[in-house]
């Protein structure tokens, strides 16, 4: 409780000493007008509605109060949203989840970037964060939906939805630059321009980022981004846009003395391009139709050595210790279409419906255990319809979804809101989503490296050292029932809004790795040299989880240059693992109870302060605290506190506008977000212990 009474006493110091002050506020969590009218919310069923109407909990982000946050990446920024636990995993990658359901891949929030999804076919299938295509600086607005929305995205939107918008051109036509330095090697670099090319807007931004990572890890990372944007108005009521971009990242990876896991560096790339037409009319009636094809490429190549094939090719004559070459090469395609209609059918009621389609490709022959191409499909239709009868509004959508890798799935919603005065609404809805199996859940033979079995006077030809992952495939689909009750309370005169959220998720047929026994002929070279065939991580329909809790956020603006947030999460979390994971794997079922019902903090609390002084100096603090979680099976996280603190001063010089800030990261302490002690590991050469330091820098923004 230390760092919450600094809390308090620095607040109220700083407080004080602005009570002279009356300008506009500094970015809070929603646009400026937040307390003069709720805002227009686009995400939660593609229909653009005021908040108080829309069919679930949304938190809105504009482009000052990201500025303003002091969020070092996306995934930084999202620690802000009630229900959100975002931490940087072991291998240098950020991990963002919502309502636990933690792991060291997660996967089931959908990220889209102006309608790009994020979701990513490399690994697991979820979240690329290091590959995230768009900068902070070149972002509009972002809205997070709390709580499932496959019924509006399809399968990846199983725990939430990240809407990100990024500035239109026509917004962004002077030149800009961001200069950042700080301590753990914080290095970031943007420059902005824009411009008018005929009749088009266009907008070239480009970034470079760098950290050190985690001190006592080698996983320092950097990364670049460079994007382009151009707007094409066709008259009053249609639009082309074309965007296009490159993303590459550098991670050191491994650990000294570690054998299977050198020291060595990761390399990985993305590329898309994206083109849309979209025709807005007077009379309501909307269509849009958008193209994305994307590229990633990973490259983790080395060598490596394992105790026992140092032994064996000690006996046969052989160098010990031997090396074997590691190939982690992927190389991923995707294609995705959308196109969206929406019309008025009456004075009451609005409709929108679309069709979508994905296709996916991946070669990585270590992974797969082919040369050839593993592909997944999926095809959508999906629909909402929102009619406000008198003090109602009422949304019924659905998502029809076909997918290569498993059965047909919809996905529906009702939700119906009740104004019971201009400042106060009452919500209820129910929703099913689904998360379809990754290609990774289905189809992964991974193999670590391969052995010529002809010095053995074998004529089997390469036989895999290490078989990791051997995925027998018939997964069905993971399903999630959810209840939910909201509030809204929009109290103007006295500058106060509360947003309240209880809810119950019903996960079934969660997918669980398990570790199971080879068979021959699919052996590995470790299972034959210790007279066996050897075992493998298989994956499995193996639990459900019943998630039950209350988040809430409460924001007050005693003065106009004064901003207080209160974000509370209370979380209560019951697993069981079926009787086919017991039968299968007894310590995996075990493992994934004791995780599940530990995967989110009992409580998680955020408090953030905000002020504007006279001549225009901003300053925020806020203040987290977390209860005792797992992000992993085999590893936990004790109770934390954390405090951030921002320093900005906006100026101008005749026609520059700029800004010099300070912003300091876990002021005054150490902690571990993510892992500060082993759950019965044997990996003696992993560091129990994975806390961040204080980590501080300076940046200046200028504007020409």
């Amino acid at each position: 409780m230390l760092a919450s009474a600094r809390f308090f006493l620095l607040v109220s110091v700083v407080s004080g000493a602005a009570l002279a002050s009356d300008e506009p506020p500094a970015g809070g969590l929603a646009e400026d007008a937040f307390f003069d009218r709720l805002p227009v919310v686009l995400s939660v069923s593609r229909l653009a509605q005021p908040l108080a109407d829309a069919p679930g909990s949304v938190t809105v982000f504009d482009a000052d109060a990201i500025r303003s946050s002091g969020a070092h990446d996306l995934a930084d920024l999202l620690r802000m949203v009630p229900g959100f636990l975002v931490a940087h995993s072991a291998n240098g990658a950020p991990n963002a989840v919502y309502h636990g359901m933690t792991d060291e891949n997660p996967r089931g929030l959908q990220i889209l970037v102006d309608g790009r999804s994020q979701y990513s076919p490399l690994f697991f299938g979820g979240v690329a964060w290091n590959l995230i295509d768009v900068s902070l600086d070149d972002i509009e607005r972002i809205e997070v939906i709390r709580g499932s929305n496959s019924a509006a995205y399809g399968s990846n939107a199983f725990l939430g939805v990240v809407n990100v918008i990024t500035r239109a051109a026509a917004d962004t036509q002077l030149v800009r630059v961001r200069l950042g330095q700080g301590n753990d090697g914080v290095a970031d670099r943007h420059a902005r321009i824009g411009m008018r090319v005929g009749d088009a807007f266009v907008r070239l931004s480009a970034e470079r980022m760098r950290d050190e990572g985690v001190i006592g890890f080698n996983d320092s990372r950097r990364n670049g981004r460079v994007n382009l944007r151009a707007d094409l108005p066709l008259g009053f009521s249609d639009e082309l846009q074309f965007q296009a971009g490159v993303v590459d990242m550098t991670l050191d990876a491994g650990q000294p003395g570690d054998t299977r896991e050198p020291p060595r560096q990761i390399r990985a790339a993305k590329e898309f391009v994206s083109a849309g037409w979209s025709h807005h009319a007077a009379d309501g009636v909307g269509l849009s139709v958008r193209y994305t094809r994307s590229r990633e490429r990973y490259k983790d190549l080395f060598s490596a050595s394992e105790p026992a094939l140092d032994a064996l090719a000690a006996r046969i004559g052989l160098p010990s210790p031997y090396f074997v070459l590691i190939d982690q090469r992927i190389r991923t395609v995707r294609d995705e279409l959308e196109f969206q209609h929406t019309v008025a059918p009456t004075e009451s009621t609005r409709l929108v419906w679309g069709v979508g389609a994905r296709h996916d490709s991946v070669r990585a022959e270590q992974f797969y255990g082919t040369h050839k191409e593993v592909k997944q499909q999926v095809h959508r239709l999906f629909g909402n319809i929102e009619w406000r009868p008198a003090a109602w509004s009422v949304n019924l959508g659905a998502t029809w979804e076909n997918d290569s890798l498993s059965d047909t799935s919809l996905a529906p919603r009702l939700s119906a809101s009740y104004h019971l005065s201009p400042q106060q609404t009452l919500r209820a809805g129910i929703t099913r989503a689904h998360r379809i199996p990754t290609l990774t859940e289905s189809r992964a033979r991974t193999a670590y490296g391969a052995f010529d079995s002809s010095l053995l006077g074998s004529q089997a030809g390469f036989v895999p050292v290490e078989i990791t992952r051997n995925s027998s495939g018939g997964l069905d689909q993971e399903t999630i029932d959810v209840q939910e009750i909201g509030y809204l309370g929009d109290f103007r005169e006295q500058r106060v809004f509360v947003d309240v959220r209880a809810f119950r998720e019903q996960v079934r047929d969660r997918i669980v790795p398990a570790i199971l026994p080879l068979s021959a002929p699919n052996c590995d070279l470790l299972g034959l040299l210790a007279r066996g065939c050897g075992e493998a991580r298989d994956f499995l329909n193996g639990q459900d989880v019943d998630i039950r809790g209350l988040e809430y956020q409460v924001r007050w603006r005693p003065r106009s240059a004064t901003e207080l947030t209160l974000n509370q999460t209370y979380i209560a979390i019951d697993s069981r693992a079926n009787s086919r994971l017991y039968v299968r794997d007894p310590a995996a079922a075990v493992a994934a109870e004791r995780h599940m019902d530990r995967s989110a903090p009992d409580v998680a609390t955020m408090l953030r302060w905000s002020e504007r002084f006279k001549h225009g100096l901003e300053a925020s603090i806020t203040y987290y605290r977390y209860g005792r979680f797992q992000w992993t099976p085999d590893s936990s996280v004790g109770p934390f506190e954390r405090t951030d603190l921002r320093l900005a001063y906006p100026f101008r010089m005749a026609r520059t506008t700029g800004e010099l800030a300070l912003t300091v990261q876990g002021v005054g302490a150490r902690r571990a977000e993510y892992r500060d002690a082993m759950i019965g590991s044997g990996r003696a050469t992993v560091p129990a212990s994975q806390f961040l330091h204080p980590r501080g820098w300076l940046s200046l923004v200028l504007g020409f």
